[in-house]
């Protein structure tokens, strides 16, 4: 009994190693789109807006902390839950989410974990509960609870993260200008730049001299 109860246990905590394996690869692809649309539209701002010093720093700070805040939020959290760092979520709660794609199997199991508790506080009634639980656990040995995690689903959260990578892809080919003076702009928030004139002169004569009374043209 105690060998069929502990395989039971494994294939939960196989679930729960998926359950946060799922969870990583999710936020990594929420953490791409999160901050690279913010850095779309940062750099979009600055491009068509020149910020002085003061709204820039703003800007830096605050992509800074978005920065911290997702890869925590998203990263940070489930890689250290499938590391084992901090509080997982029970066999129970894994039994209930397991339930949840596997509807016919999820009172059984939520009853053989729950029995278990029981069968450890002892009593006259142990080896019938224990028994009991052998014969639940040999039920559910052909299911394979990690099957309930699909990883090639979170594709589908794709097309939030594809948009911002395509467009910074498509400028650094066609105009690497939209990308590159508003970035260094806001790395070096504190420096004031000075907004290009929408003109310029050039000098054809570079000596400069003229006959007496010609004068230079602009053209």
């Amino acid at each position: 009994m105690e060998d069929n109860y502990s395989l039971l246990l494994r294939k939960i905590d196989e679930f729960i190693r998926k359950y946060y394996k799922n969870q990583l690869i999710r936020g990594g692809i929420y953490t791409v789109a999160l901050l690279g649309g913010f850095y779309v539209l940062l750099i979009l701002l600055e491009y068509y807006s020149w910020f002085g010093p003061a709204t820039r720093s703003v800007l830096f700070y605050l992509y800074i902390t978005l920065t911290v805040l997702v890869l925590t939020r998203f990263i940070l959290i489930p890689l250290g839950k499938l590391k084992k760092i901090g509080k997982l979520i029970s066999h129970e709660q894994a039994a209930s989410i397991i339930g949840v794609h596997f509807p016919e199997v999820r009172d059984r199991l939520l009853n053989t974990l729950q029995l278990r508790n029981v069968s450890t506080e002892g009593g006259a009634s142990r080896q019938l509960i224990e028994a009991s639980i052998d014969q639940k656990v040999q039920k559910l040995k052909p299911i394979s609870f990690s099957s309930a995690i699909n990883l090639k689903e979170n594709r589908k959260h794709l097309r939030y993260a594809l948009p911002p990578m395509v467009f910074i892809a498509a400028a650094l080919l066609l105009s690497p200008s939209l990308i590159t003076g508003p970035s260094d702009r806001i790395i070096h928030h504190k420096q004031v730049f000075e907004r290009p004139a929408p003109f310029s002169i050039e000098i054809l004569n570079k000596k400069l001299d003229l006959p007496e009374g010609y004068s230079l043209k602009w053209t």
